[in-house]
C-alpha cells in the first residue's frame, strides 16, 4: 500500500506516521513529489512501477474526481469513496466501485 496525494508530502507523512500507517505504506507522494499533481498519472505509474504489478493490478481508492481520474489516466482501477473531502465530486466520474463507509471495503473487492 500506498499514499498519493496532491498535499505537501511533509504533512502527509507526518499524518500517516501518526495515525500507525506508515508501517504499512512502502511510500508517501505528495503533490510536491513530482512536476505534475494528480489526475495526471505520473505518481500513481511511478509507484505502479514500485511495487511491480501492471495497472490492471492496482487499486486507488479516493474520494473524489481528481482520484478516479488519476486511476483511469494510468489504467488501474478504483474505488471510490461517499465519505472524505470531495466526495461530492465522484458525481462527475463513475469508480469501479463505490462505497460508503471503510468497513466495506472487503466486501466491495470480494
Amino acid at each position: 500500500m500506498a499514499v498519493l496525494t496532491n498535499k505537501p508530502v511533509g504533512p502527509a507523512r507526518a499524518i500517516c506516521e501518526a495515525l500507525g500507517l506508515s508501517p504499512y505504506l512502502f511510500e508517501v507522494y505528495g503533490g510536491d513529489s513530482f512536476l505534475e499533481k494528480k489526475p495526471d498519472p505520473l505518481g500513481l505509474n511511478t509507484l505502479i512501477d514500485a511495487a511491480g504489478v501492471r495497472p490492471t493490478e492496482t487499486l486507488m481508492i479516493g474520494d473524489s474526481a481528481v482520484d478516479v481520474r488519476t486511476a483511469r489516466n494510468a489504467g488501474a482501477w478504483v474505488l471510490g469513496c461517499s465519505y472524505g473531502l470531495s466526495p461530492q465530486t465522484l458525481d462527475e466520474v463513475q469508480p469501479d466501485l463505490l462505497v460508503d463507509h471503510p468497513m466495506e471495503w472487503i466486501e466491495a473487492l470480494a
